[in-house]
């Protein structure tokens, strides 16, 4: 078995998730129910209004097997809003969640877009610790938004 530092992945610019085909939309199921326990049909993910553009990131391993995805769209005029930023457990703690962030911070930064937000669930204390340390701030609790519990929306500037 290789240890965390022996596995690589690259993020790659993604499509629209409508037209994403049969077997990508599987992954990303798995991948959403595996990491989250959420459960998402393939419409409500072919639904996303993500476009291509830098805040649409697919992390893919060697092996070429999607390992993550950051999904992100511009919400408001200034605005943009990650609609889903989720990587495989093995896959974590090796900068791949840092490299996505500033990947998305680029091209946002590039669209003229000075904020961000985000929906995260209380109980993910690594993943709310991400976001502080990147200068977002819980600004509302979210009850009942996600199965398992209470959640928060954080938002910040960039």
């Amino acid at each position: 078995m290789l240890s965390n530092s022996e596995k690589s992945a690259e993020w790659r610019l993604g499509d629209s998730p409508r037209n994403l085909d049969d077997f990508t939309i599987e992954c990303i199921k798995q991948l959403f129910f595996d990491q989250t326990g959420e459960e998402y049909s393939k419409m409500s993910i072919q639904s996303l209004p993500i476009p291509r553009w830098g805040g649409n990131l697919l992390l893919y391993d060697d092996n070429n097997i999607l390992r993550g995805l950051l999904w992100a769209n511009r919400f408001q005029y200034k605005k943009t809003r990650i609609v889903a930023f989720v990587i495989e457990q093995d896959f974590t703690s090796m900068g791949h969640g840092s490299q996505a962030w500033n990947e998305l911070i680029h091209a946002a930064k590039e669209e003229g877009i000075e904020e961000i937000q985000l929906e995260v669930k209380a109980s993910n204390l690594k993943a709310i610790r991400f976001y502080q340390n990147r200068g977002l701030k819980i600004i509302e609790k979210l009850d009942g938004y996600y199965k398992s519990g209470l959640g928060y929306v954080m938002r910040g500037l960039i």
